[in-house]
């Protein structure tokens, strides 16, 4: 009779220690430093890295390792060096999130990862790219990303791309005061999106491409891919727009170590 009790106890008493020790692995079990091959790919694929104090590369390098250990990554097809990849997706995060005291990015929860373009049964449409945020999901092609550090100032980078679709909604979901002023600054974008005379100036550049303008978010994602491959560019084009994205960001590409 006393025997239901005391299993039931201890099932009870199992499924505590099995959160302690998730909890423990998630959050202070030891990560293992970056490989000198990984610290390769990093310094061959992000140049601003190699502008970073000693200070602000141990910053880096600790964030990567905690994003990439956080994050779920999923990967579907045959997809060569699993282990790249996740690795190139975490430094853009984490090169995104650099500035913020707030780099944990609770919109993401898993990273999907086909070989190239796939087909999504929600748009039913092919795509190299989206974001879920009801799902806090990114898909990407592994082909389109890598394709987006080939060329490091094409302003066409898809990981940066589908981050910047995060942040922006993680400024909503997230209750900070960094988050606030961060959706503050999007509001910002968003009017000056709406604005004819900004406008005009777009239809007279050619510096952002024509994808920009499907919407204000698009826009947005891929203002932050130039404003990531060419910082000195895009200041001189559109200096208002450049001092609001570094606002979000608090990093400056141009000059990041004069701004951490």
């Amino acid at each position: 009779m006393v025997i239901g009790p005391i299993l039931f106890l201890l099932a009870i008493l199992a499924y505590f220690l099995y959160i302690l020790h998730y909890a423990y692995s998630l959050y202070f079990a030891k990560i293992e430093p970056l490989t000198l091959s990984e610290k390769k790919i990093i310094l061959n694929n992000f140049p601003v890295y190699k502008k970073l104090s000693i200070r602000q590369k141990q910053k880096f390098e600790y964030r990567l390792l905690r994003f990439r250990k956080d994050k779920q990554f999923v990967f579907n097809g045959e997809i060569p060096r699993h282990d790249d990849m996740a690795l190139l997706l975490s430094a853009t995060a984490t090169m995104l999130t650099l500035g913020l005291k707030n780099y944990k990015i609770p919109a993401i929860e898993r990273i999907i990862i086909y070989p190239d373009q796939y087909y999504s049964k929600i748009t039913r449409q092919d795509h190299i790219g989206e974001y879920n945020p009801g799902l806090k999901t990114i898909v990407v092609s592994a082909l389109h990303v890598k394709q987006g550090f080939q060329i490091p100032n094409d302003n066409k980078n898809l990981g940066v791309h589908e981050f910047a679709h995060a942040l922006s909604f993680n400024s909503i979901i997230e209750d900070s005061r960094e988050a606030r002023f961060f959706k503050k600054q999007i509001d910002k974008v968003n009017h000056m999106f709406d604005s004819s005379t900004f406008n005009e100036k777009l239809e007279n550049s050619n510096y952002f491409r024509a994808y920009s303008r499907t919407n204000m978010h698009e826009f947005f994602a891929v203002a932050t891919e130039n404003y990531v491959e060419t910082p000195e560019q895009f200041k001189i084009e559109f200096p208002v727009l450049y001092a609001l994205i570094g606002s979000m960001l608090k990093f400056d590409f141009h000059q990041p170590v004069n701004r951490t």
